[in-house]
């Protein structure tokens, strides 16, 4: 079957921004993974890292498990990823590991570095995963190259804007109107960031901000049945998979913008 990882920066981000689409491709036979960089080891006002990254792993393992999917975290710290040979060997192992065929990954600009830098990481992990002589391991496993390239798609911003505000387009959008109770679920279990949000960002209720955000996108679709949207822009550049992943992989779900 064909095999789709996510590789998003915290725990939370992926079930914000792509989570409709990714039980979509569950449910069409897709094998799905889960991955996030850190674990979120900054995301609270009163625990401690050790503890905070303890409570989050979990979450995400009880939302993978929702999806029937797998989930790795990476093992680096919030507010310090940067592009560099160590995260990008990481990814790539984590790639050649399920079998990446898809890679879905934070949009190029968003809110804050540290999504900026999962989405670089992950570009650059994509296509050095078919090179023989890039050697990278995970957990001491060695890996074997791919055999083709795996396409890149980069979700949605957070706010569905850049960074002066201004609404971002996607290429495509993907109605998630039947996978929203899946995503919800997802969402709700993070449950430790509603504190954390509420502190930091002045926001608590981030399952009624997240529907907002995907009831905005399915504007894009133009159908009046199509409630909930995630948008996504396929990278393009030299090399990578031109072919229209979601749209032969989801048919009437998608629609695309010429």
């Amino acid at each position: 079957m064909p095999s789709a990882l996510a590789v998003f920066a915290h725990p939370d981000d992926l079930e914000l921004l792509c989570a409709g689409t990714l039980a979509l491709l569950k449910k069409a036979g897709w094998d799905v993974h889960l991955a996030t960089m850190t674990a979120g080891d900054l995301g609270t006002m009163t625990l401690t890292r050790e503890e905070i990254s303890a409570v989050r792993r979990r979450e995400a393992a009880d939302s993978a498990a929702l999806l029937k999917a797998s989930y790795t975290c990476l093992g680096f710290e919030d507010l310090q990823l940067g592009y560099g040979p160590e995260p990008k060997r990481r990814v790539s192992a984590l790639m050649r590991d399920v079998g990446a065929e898809v890679v879905f990954t934070h949009a190029p600009v968003d809110y804050m570095a540290d999504h900026e830098e999962t989405s670089r990481i992950a570009r650059e992990a994509a296509f050095a995963s078919t090179i023989p002589n890039w050697t990278c391991s995970l957990n001491g496993r060695p890996s074997t190259p791919l055999k083709a390239i795996p396409a890149v798609i980069y979700a949605d911003p957070i706010d569905l804007v850049d960074h002066f505000g201004r609404r971002t387009s996607a290429r495509q959008v993907v109605d998630v109107t039947e996978t929203m109770p899946l995503k919800e679920k997802m969402l709700a279990c993070h449950a430790s960031q509603k504190s954390w949000l509420k502190d930091q960002h002045g926001e608590d209720d981030y399952l009624r901000y997240m529907k907002a955000w995907c009831a905005d996108r399915a504007k894009d679709f133009g159908r009046r049945t199509v409630k909930y949207a995630e948008g996504f822009n396929q990278h393009l550049g030299h090399s990578f998979p031109k072919t229209d992943v979601l749209g032969d992989a989801l048919g009437r779900k998608v629609k695309t913008r010429k």
